[in-house]
């Protein structure tokens, strides 16, 4: 008997021990549930008072369920929305036609004799060789010289060379360039800029970012960004006709852009031979960014400045040093190697001779970056922010028995540029999702702090009451 009331006894506070679980997870859910009431009776958000109101028919909370439901997700899509575009185009590009309110920038050249290798240097350099053949040596040498992608077909097999050394080679081989520089315009004086091509070594005027493919610059190892002063400048309409010239030089290939760009193998350029003068006169079309459409971001704008840079060979970004990246990973990709006259950078591979013979196979695909099939290499490049494009309105290449002259400049100047300013900007995106937010669910920024107090605050307040309780 005694046993049987231990045994009732035992599972008497058993089911007591169930029954206060049970009752404090009601008494949980009961407060969860209340509180949740109390924020949909209070809050200012439309409609959601309605689903708690006493004496609703469960159609009735079913209906304005709906509804708030519908007019969340059509607020949250068309906010979504919005903020994609504001994210991928919030700029335009529009016209400016008052010329006499800006100035023009005075194109830059880029000269690339034809004559590459100093022929007293390459004789000394013959003699110093250990080089059996010398006549195969100095083939090498010159087929090496002018070498690009439109010829690397032509350059003989020769291994007396190491590749690594190509480009020291060639360097060392070089003959002086001392042209005379005049510029028609007062107290301005440019530095001619020897810098390494796709062409080979070349010389820039007016250019802010040769320098950062100097022969000094690559030697010295260094990736950072330099301003030289006085490296280019700008006219104006009232200044008339401005030109320069390059006096006492040899024969040359010409290229012209704009002081933020360098020339590449698939660039435009004019040829004068020796003993001609060759003038030519351009006009500017010009694309500037506004202070508004700098401060977004790259993949906002569409386009880079030149710190902005993402590449891995070079320091500065520009749009043609963008695709001649894109060209380094294409050589990589087919022939395991790159041309000498790029920058190496870790592990990659100079090209040999052979290496060079590959190339060539691919060089319709380099040079234009297509693909067979017209089909565009994807190098995704953007343009740069503070672009400069010239159109050549008068050419002249005429002999001239004083020597190899060439004259440029700008005679007519343009009516009109481009600017890229800010069409949809951060407070559009706040008054659209705003509007929408207002016009859906009737709710304001305090609507939201209400959620994020009921959140906080007040959750905080209601539980420490509810347990003093």
């Amino acid at each position: 008997m005694l046993q049987v009331s231990r045994i009732q006894a035992d599972h008497y506070r058993q089911s007591k021990h169930v029954d206060k679980q049970k009752s404090s997870s009601q008494v949980l859910m009961e407060k969860i549930r209340n509180y949740v009431g109390l924020f949909l009776e209070t809050s200012s958000i439309h409609g959601l008072n309605h689903l708690v109101n006493a004496g609703r028919h469960p159609c009735e909370v079913f209906l304005w369920l709906a509804m708030v439901m519908l007019s969340l997700y059509i607020t949250l899509y068309i906010s979504w929305s919005t903020w994609a575009r504001y994210q991928s185009s919030p700029t335009v590009i529009s016209m400016d036609r008052d010329m006499y309110a800006w100035n023009t920038t005075f194109p830059c050249i880029t000269i690339c004799p034809d004559d590459k290798i100093d022929p007293e240097k390459l004789e000394k350099y013959l003699n110093d060789s250990t080089e059996e053949d010398k006549q195969k040596l100095k083939t090498f040498i010159m087929a090496l010289s002018n070498a690009t992608f439109e010829n690397f077909h032509t350059v003989p097999v020769y291994n007396g060379i190491k590749p690594q050394y190509y480009l020291e080679t060639l360097l060392s081989l070089l003959p002086p360039f001392k042209p005379i520089l005049t510029i028609g315009a007062a107290g301005l004086f440019l530095d001619i800029v020897p810098t390494i091509t796709e062409m080979g070594v070349c010389y820039a005027i007016n250019s802010k970012v040769a320098v950062h493919n100097s022969p000094e610059y690559r030697k010295a190892n260094k990736w950072d960004i330099i301003e030289t002063k006085n490296s280019s400048f700008s006219v104006h309409p009232l200044d008339g006709e401005v030109f320069a010239q390059v006096l006492n030089i040899t024969s040359y290939n010409a290229y012209i852009h704009g002081p933020l760009e360098v020339p590449d193998i698939s660039a435009k350029s004019h040829h004068s031979p020796t003993y001609f003068y060759m003038k030519i006169f351009v006009t500017a079309t010009t694309v500037y960014t506004a202070p508004e459409a700098a401060r977004l971001s790259v993949g906002q704008r569409g386009c880079r400045f030149k710190h902005e840079n993402n590449l891995k060979h070079n320091s500065v970004y520009t749009y043609n040093l963008c695709r001649i990246e894109c060209r380094i990973k294409l050589c990589l990709n087919y022939c395991q190697c790159i041309p000498h006259f790029y920058r190496r950078i870790g592990d990659e591979k100079i090209c040999d001779v052979n290496g060079l013979h590959c190339i060539a196979a691919y060089k319709d695909v380099l040079i234009n970056l297509r693909h067979k099939g017209d089909k565009k290499v994807d190098c995704d490049c953007d343009a740069i922010c503070d672009d400069v494009n010239y159109t050549v309105q008068t050419f002249a290449l005429q002999s001239w028995v004083l020597g190899t002259n060439f004259q440029w400049g700008i005679v007519t100047y343009p009516r009109m540029r481009y600017k890229r300013d800010v069409l949809f900007g951060f407070t559009d995106v706040l008054v659209a999702v705003g509007g929408m937010a207002g016009f859906f669910l009737g709710c304001s920024v305090l609507s939201f702090m209400e959620i994020v107090y009921f959140l906080t605050l007040r959750l905080i307040c209601y539980t420490r009451s509810t347990i003093h309780y």
